[in-house]
């Protein structure tokens, strides 16, 4: 901005000194539309500069080690003024603040989610000889994911097995079955009628689900950036592990706010369990395995090179 003011400056000076040198009808012309130019513009431009908005622009997740940038997106409906703005990360998890600069690439190394956040956003008139203060710069949040890093020993699931069954609710389809008498209100879509036809009576396939106890995946939210890949990285294999097998499982992770629980029923649970995650303060202090959990099957995910 201040290069073209000293350029407008610089013309208004030449034109002055054209018509001390000159005096004659044309040079005063010029003068005068040299001199009025900046106010002309600011008339013009000033419903594009009430009208501006400012906010950051970029993917808002990406994949360990993908590369990634930012920059910053204007929006007034109007022929766009210039503007400006200085972009600034903070990580949600450690909470360090360091200037964004163009072309340098999102800190993609090392998993986490940081807030993007603008600082001295103006906007200029058309010219670029006026400027006035961004209302209410927007923010953004960009997650950088983990990669899945496999879980050297997991404990076994088959002691998890089902050792009871019961009737699942709302019915739907099953694996397994329990035969009894058809009750008023029962669907007749799961009536047996084959074997209904050799018994007499209304026999139904009642659906039935497994009774499981509590599955229990803990971790601690703190550590180095390169121990937290790890740890992020194990909880999205595992997660996936048990996703597969159809195990719904609780997730539990100490953080600067305390013990926060996850209800993982799926990938997309998972995802977003994760996801909140790296956007938490990391804890000060503790163990998340200093707070005692009863659990029928319990995998704590660390963050050493060689821990499981």
């Amino acid at each position: 901005m201040w290069g073209r003011r000293f350029g407008y400056l610089a013309a208004l000076f030449g034109c002055w000194m054209f018509y001390i040198a000159y005096g004659e009808w044309f040079s005063w012309l010029a003068l005068l539309a040299v001199a009025g130019l900046p106010w002309l513009s600011l008339l013009l431009s000033l419903p594009a500069m009430l009208r501006f908005r400012l906010e950051p622009g970029g993917a808002g997740a990406v994949t360990l080690g993908t590369e990634a940038e930012a920059w910053l997106v204007g929006s007034c409906g109007l022929p766009m003024p210039p503007f400006k703005g200085r972009l600034y990360l903070r990580s949600r998890i450690t909470g360090q603040t360091r200037r964004y600069r163009s072309g340098e690439g999102l800190p993609t190394r090392h998993c986490g989610g940081y807030a993007v956040t603008i600082q001295g956003a103006r906007v200029c008139d058309y010219l670029g000889l006026f400027a006035l203060p961004v209302r209410h710069p927007g923010r953004a949040t960009v997650l950088v994911r983990p990669k899945p890093l496999p879980v050297r020993e997991v404990p076994d699931l088959d002691r998890f097995l089902a050792k009871s069954w019961k009737p699942k609710f709302g019915g739907g389809f099953s694996e397994n079955h329990e035969l009894r008498l058809y009750r008023p209100g029962d669907s007749l879509n799961q009536v047996h009628w084959k074997l209904s036809a050799k018994t007499g009576k209304l026999m139904l396939r009642q659906p039935m689900e497994p009774q499981r106890g509590l599955v229990l995946v803990t971790m601690t939210l703190r550590g180095d950036p390169s121990e937290l890949d790890r740890k992020f990285g194990r909880l999205l294999w595992l997660g996936r592990y048990l996703a597969e097998r159809n195990v719904s499982f609780e997730l539990r992770v100490l953080t600067g706010q305390g013990v926060r629980s996850f209800p993982v029923d799926g990938e997309r649970a998972l995802n977003k369990a994760i996801d909140s995650l790296l956007c938490t303060e990391a804890a000060e202090k503790g163990s998340i395995r200093d707070h005692p959990f009863a659990a029928s099957w319990h995998c704590h995910i660390g963050g050493e090179p060689d821990e499981s």
